[in-house]
Parts: C-alpha cells; sequence; structure tokens
C-alpha cells in the first residue's frame, strides 16, 4: 500500500496547501507521491491550475461506497506532471466526499502493491475533534500539524496536544515562519516538533498555485524545506533539516509541478 502523510491545521492559514503541494513535488523516493486535496472546508487546487471537476476527490468518495478505491484512479496531472487527486471547491461537496473517505476507506489504501507505489501527501485541511477529518488523520501513517510561529497558533497547538497525541499516530509539528532553532517550541508544546521550518516564500507559492513561473524551483527556500522534511518522513534517523551551505547537499529531485519556465527564457536563472 501506498505511505499516507496527512497535513493539517487547528486554525488560521499557516500555509497547509502550499506546503502539502510542495512536498508532493519534491518527494525524493523514486515513485514520487501523489497530492490528495481531502479539505472538508473545500479545495484550492482545481482552481489555481483551472482543472476539470472531475477525476478528483468526489470520484474517489463515491467510488469507496463500492471497493477499496485506489486514489491514484482518481488524478490529473498538473502541467508539471505532479499527479493531484483535487478536491471540490465547495464545502457541502467537499464536506459530503471527506464523510464517505472516513467512513469507507480512511487509509485511503487502493489495492495491495509493492514498495513502488507513490506517497499519498494529503491536505486535510483544518482539523477539529471528533470529525471526519480528524479519522483521516488519526489513519494517516504520518501526520504533520501545520502550525505558524505566532503565539495564537502555538497556544491552540499547547492546548490540543493531549487530545492529539491520544488519537493521531506519528505526529509531530511543523512550524511555519520565523527563524531559529524549534527546540523551545517542541519543550513548550511537548509534541515532536520538526527541527526545520517550511519558510516564507512568496514566490514559490505563487509558482505552485500557477501564477509565475520559477526556472529552477528546486533552489527555492520553500522547496529546499519540503525536501528536507519529506526525508525525515521517508528516512527518519538518517534525514536532518535543510543545511546552512546549500552547495554541499545532493541534487534534489525537481519539483514537478509547473512548467519551469516561459517559452522565451533562455539561460540559467539568475534570482535568488
Amino acid at each position: 500500500m501506498s505511505r499516507t502523510v496527512a497535513l493539517f491545521s487547528l486554525a488560521g492559514a499557516p500555509g497547509v496547501t502550499v506546503t502539502a503541494a510542495a512536498l508532493a513535488a519534491v518527494w525524493p523516493e523514486p515513485a514520487g507521491a501523489v497530492l490528495v486535496e481531502a479539505d472538508a472546508s473545500g479545495g484550492d487546487v482545481a482552481a489555481w491550475h483551472r482543472l476539470h471537476p472531475s477525476p478528483g476527490v468526489t470520484d474517489l468518495a463515491a467510488a469507496t461506497r463500492h471497493r477499496a478505491a485506489d486514489p491514484l484512479d482518481h488524478t490529473q496531472a498538473l502541467p508539471g506532471g505532479l499527479p493531484v487527486c483535487a478536491g471540490p471547491a465547495s464545502a457541502d461537496a467537499a464536506q459530503g466526499a471527506v464523510q464517505l473517505l472516513a467512513t469507507n476507506n480512511p487509509a485511503l489504501a487502493g489495492e495491495p502493491a509493492d514498495g513502488g507505489r507513490p506517497a499519498l501527501v494529503v491536505d486535510l485541511g483544518r482539523l477539529a475533534p471528533r470529525t471526519p477529518t480528524a479519522h483521516l488523520a488519526a489513519h494517516a501513517g504520518e501526520a504533520l500539524l501545520v502550525v505558524s510561529d505566532d503565539l495564537a497558533q502555538l497556544r491552540r497547538a499547547k492546548q490540543s496536544a493531549a487530545g492529539l497525541a491520544d488519537t493521531v499516530a506519528r505526529l509531530r509539528v511543523v512550524v511555519a515562519g520565523g527563524s531559529g532553532t524549534t527546540d523551545e517550541i517542541a519543550s513548550v508544546l511537548g509534541l515532536p516538533v520538526w527541527s526545520g521550518r517550511i519558510p516564507a516564500d512568496a514566490r514559490s507559492a505563487a509558482f505552485l498555485r500557477g501564477e509565475t513561473p520559477v526556472r529552477r524551483p528546486g533552489r527555492r527556500p520553500l522547496f529546499k524545506a519540503a525536501l528536507a522534511l519529506a526525508r525525515t518522513v521517508v528516512e527518519p534517523r538518517q534525514a536532518a533539516p535543510a543545511a546552512a551551505h546549500p552547495e554541499a547537499e545532493p541534487a534534489p529531485p525537481q519539483p514537478r509541478a509547473q512548467p519551469y519556465a516561459t517559452r522565451g527564457d533562455r539561460g540559467p536563472d539568475t534570482q535568488p
């Protein structure tokens, strides 16, 4: 079965969808990853990239009524090649689809297969207790709580820590924004916290939304951080956050999200 990594927040807008898309785009295993948008409040990816409503999460959810449906059978490819199982834009349709998934196939598991299947990176949006979204998070192989480095979100995460630890296995916190180590945050929350950070990178976020081309996205801060995070999931004992000297790192996989240059572009990207 596929490895399943679920990302969610508790409140606010810390960038769950953008982080999930970046993570899927640079997934380091040979089979890559599929982005699954299972946000009960409605999806954004289809609107960002002008995708057709079908195939997507609604079709996947309907298929679970009859069998252990495979998300890989309900994807569309973004222009750069990243497969995505996009969610419906409306909350009504999204809530119904997420409810069906949580009831019939919460692990999002397709047919049994060898280890060569793509990972499933699942955008769950905002999680609330005792909801279908929480049920999907509880069945994920890895769960990543994305929080902004601000007092309100960190306080909410601390107050929710005990309940999350009891219901969501293999949970860790991913901090978006800010600078420095996350050791103090980990000591306050009492939850495992990734030692890196998801940086504020407006250009990469616009690239993932299909708004602007980026010639070498693997050099961008967001994608470098996403690759470091993905490696901690794939190889938790060996992986480390992004190095201080990127020239010493091995070449990362090219993000698969959008075309990397406009037709008229030539030569290397000289922008940071």
